[in-house]
């Protein structure tokens, strides 16, 4: 119990910077006894007026509720006695050892606000302007869903901010489970901890302003419970992770059969996307209780990779070796082959902690896991497992082969017309795909019944919190109020009452005895959207009465990612004795992105772009699908917001891919289409690009691509410009193109053949005179005309006719 009061004191120990700001009571008569020199660092004097006073605790810790207050604001001045109290000094040190640097905070404890964590980064002659002051954060709850407050910005809070982040809360403490046990309470606190105080800044002293309250106090912790696991005098560490593999593979199915394999992908994708999810969720749970340590182990866990700092002993590495065998053997078992996970580890020294020397270790740790990555199962195969699967032939003789993933035997059916499936697949449709749109919270216990994850655990998804806390963990996925919290890319478009009800105005929907069909599809109020459904929103219903149906009936795919993320976290905070790379920086960058794609556009998607099926989004990337128009709009946006999130910071940049397909395309194809768009717009110099209908752009000139085509759009439906003249123009647009790229010489003819049909077929009048002069211009724009066929097609798409 000491060391888990000592880890939660590691956590709470710098609180009192957070009361002290906020204008707080601090505790009387203890200057002598924890401040230096009796008056320096006073924030410790509010930190124990705040756990003796403020903070709700279990009653079975009622009673150590002194000592925990005391080890948390003791720690400038711990009694030598205590292992717990100089390891959370010891601990406290390391970790700002490796954030801070010298510099100005721009402003002074109440005043200075937490610096974007963007600003620091370059590659090369790439980032921030030298001069350039930073952007910082404001302070607002993590979870503001009306003030962007991922989004830095030049001007500062009031002065009251402080005292009102503060009331929000001391508030939100109150709704802590304090009945479940220790580790629930640990957790939820924890996460509202995050909540709170990832705004704030750590340091303002003497130094930059970019490290937040939450990521110092998480390292603090991960470090102090590190140190007390090993023997006093043998203190080391192990810098551990994991990496899955197979993730797109599996969701969206192999190319295995005739047919394109994998017909019931439709179905499943998200299922099997936050399957993959809670599975690494479930790996480093089991290892974590195997030890006996705490979630603050935890530096990153997002995008099917997790990193833990971990004590280095014996009985460490004994359990490392298990569970790797063991993840191994049950990944095989579970997915023959399909999904893997590779692990790597780093002996530690604690000084290698510091910033000088973290940024090399980091690379070999890096290095180690890519290695990994080209040895899937060694292992088991170095244990002589064979690597040919078995195959149950009387289970196939018996019910056939699963049809909905192709890879495993069905199993008996448990419910009346059921299509034969394995018990992996049934898993998913009924705990999942049934649960997912409604669930608030991912229960994982080893009570039988819910879905099979590894180590013996099962997880459910439930409406309502457990009253008992026999779970091994309690994940909220909808909010910050309590638990663990973990953002899940759940949102599926489902129809809705009033869904039916416009389709029946538009007259979109067909009866058939007591069912209504859309798109040739059954649609139900509260079922999810078939893809010929949400294809089917992107054709637009007459505005007026004798205008026809028009635009197509297609779907687009968002296929997003970082660019360069891997050298941005090797390089980008600088190389050598010069490098601002830390384990705080490196947990606090990963947070960041990973709630800017899992949680932020999120609530964009469900607010604004509610057609939209998100398949997969956390850590670096993102992969979604709906009605090829608004996902379009969704690239744009996105764009936008990932600016603002990065500060406009150059060297931070992503690229998409936007193929546009028919709604029955196998899933297989739009993968490999979606990746292949990426991949091209991956290839334009610098990145930052976006890949639609085949061209690439850079972001700037990929939105001024689409502001052409709603204008050419706008034309069509004007009567200016025809059906006819747009295709040609498109033509003409690909002749500039390959002339361009030093094709015939003959397609240089494009721009006379241009002049001369827009003399003849262009509606002129006074008022599209403005009109002529800028087709006439895009045609002479070297730069834009040979990548104008977005926008060409674009208007193309969004006027033709549709029966």
């Amino acid at each position: 119990m000491k060391h888990e009061l000592a880890v939660l004191a590691a956590w709470l120990h710098d609180i009192g910077k957070f009361a002290q700001r906020a204008g707080a009571p601090a505790s009387a008569g203890l200057e002598q006894e924890i401040c230096p020199q009796g008056e320096t660092h006073r924030h410790v004097l509010y930190t124990d007026y705040f756990i003796e006073n403020v903070l709700p605790l279990p009653p079975e810790m009622e009673g150590l509720r002194g000592g925990l207050a005391r080890m948390a604001a003791a720690h400038h001045r711990p009694d030598s006695a205590s292992r717990e109290e100089t390891a959370l000094q010891r601990a406290d040190r390391l970790s700002s050892g490796g954030d801070r640097r010298e510099g100005d905070a721009g402003g002074n404890y109440r005043t200075a606000r937490l610096e974007s964590v963007f600003h620091s980064i370059r590659l090369g002659d790439s980032g921030p302007e030298k001069d350039a002051a930073p952007l910082r954060y404001r302070l607002l709850p993590l979870d503001d869903e009306e003030s962007n407050p991922l989004f830095p910005c030049a001007a500062t809070d009031d002065s009251g901010a402080y005292a009102d982040l503060y009331a929000d809360f001391c508030k939100a403490l109150a709704a802590l489970p304090v009945k479940l046990g220790f580790r629930h309470y640990l957790h939820s606190l924890t996460t509202v901890l995050e909540r709170f105080t990832w705004c704030i800044p750590s340091s303002t002293y003497g130094t930059r302003a970019d490290i937040s309250l939450h990521d110092h106090a998480a390292t603090t912790a991960a470090i102090t419970q590190a140190l007390l696991a090993c023997p006093e005098g043998q203190e080391r560490f192990l810098l551990f992770g994991a990496d899955l593999g197979g993730i797109q593979k599996f969701i969206f199915g192999e190319a295995s059969h005739a047919d394109g394999g994998d017909k019931g992908a439709g179905k499943l994708l998200r299922a099997r996307s936050f399957l993959l999810q809670a599975l690494t969720h479930s790996v480093w749970l089991v290892l974590l209780e195997r030890l006996e340590l705490s979630h603050a182990a935890r530096i990153m866990d997002a995008g099917g990779r997790f990193v833990l700092l971990l004590p280095d002993t014996p009985t460490t590495r004994t359990e490392l070796d298990r569970l790797e065998r063991e993840t191994e053997r049950w990944l095989l078992d579970s997915f023959q082959g399909s999904v893997r996970m590779t692990f790597a580890r780093l002996p530690l020294e604690p000084d290698d902690l510091l910033r000088e020397r973290f940024v090399m270790c980091f690379e070999q740790f890096n290095d180690a896991l890519e290695q990994a990555k080209l040895r899937p199962f060694s292992g088991l195969f170095g244990e002589h497992v064979s690597p040919v699967l078995p195959v149950d032939h009387e289970a196939y003789r018996q019910f056939g082969e699963c049809e909905l993933c192709r890879r495993r035997p069905a199993t008996a059916p448990q419910e009346e017309e059921e299509a034969p499936m394995c018990a992996q697949c049934r898993h998913l449709v009924r705990q999942v795909g049934r649960r997912l749109p409604r669930a608030r919270y991912l229960v994982l216990n080893r009570r039988p019944g819910g879905l099979p994850l590894f180590g013996g655990l099962y997880l459910r998804l439930e409406e309502h919190a457990p009253d008992t806390g026999e779970a091994l963990d309690i994940v909220s996925i909808r909010d910050r109020t309590a638990f663990s919290a973990m953002p899940i890319a759940g949102f599926i478009p489902t129809v809705r009452e009033d869904d039916l009800q416009r389709w029946q105005k538009e007259g979109r929907l067909r009866r058939e005895s007591d069912a209504l069909f859309l798109a040739g599809e059954e649609c139900r109020a509260g079922e999810p959207r078939t893809f010929a459904m949400l294809a089917e929103e992107a054709r637009i219903p007459p505005q007026k009465e004798g205008q026809a149906w028009r635009s197509v009936a297609c779907l687009a795919a968002c296929k997003a990612d970082v660019d360069n993320l891997g050298l941005i976290f090797g390089m980008g905070f600088g190389t050598g004795g010069d490098s601002r790379f830390s384990i705080s920086r490196f947990a606090m960058l990963s947070r960041m992105m990973n709630h800017f794609f899992g949680a932020h556009l999120m609530r964009v998607i469900e607010r604004e772009f509610p057609d939209i099926y998100v398949i997969f989004a956390g850590g670096d990337d993102l992969f979604v699908l709906g009605p090829w128009s608004e996902v379009v709009d969704f690239a744009l946006r996105l764009q936008a917001d990932f600016t603002a999130f990065s500060g406009g910071n150059p060297a931070v940049t992503l690229s998409a891919g936007l193929p546009v397909v028919k709604p029955r395309l196998p899933l297989r194809a739009l993968r490999e289409a979606a990746e292949a768009a990426l991949e091209q717009s991956k290839e334009e110099p610098g990145k930052n690009a976006a890949t639609l209908f085949g061209v690439s752009a850079p972001w700037p000139l990929f939105q001024s691509l689409l502001d052409d085509g709603r204008w050419l759009e706008d034309l069509c439906l004007r009567g200016v410009l025809t059906q006819g003249l747009l295709r040609r123009l498109l033509g003409y647009a690909r002749d500039c193109r390959d002339f361009a790229a030093g094709g015939a010489i003959r397609k240089g003819l494009y721009l006379s053949h241009m002049a001369y049909d827009l003399a003849r077929n262009f509606k002129n009048s006074s008022d599209t005179a403005d009109d002529l002069q800028r087709l006439k211009a895009l045609g002479q724009d070297s730069r834009k005309f040979p990548r104008a066929e977005p926008g060409i097609v674009w208007a193309l798409y969004r006027t033709r006719i549709s029966s």
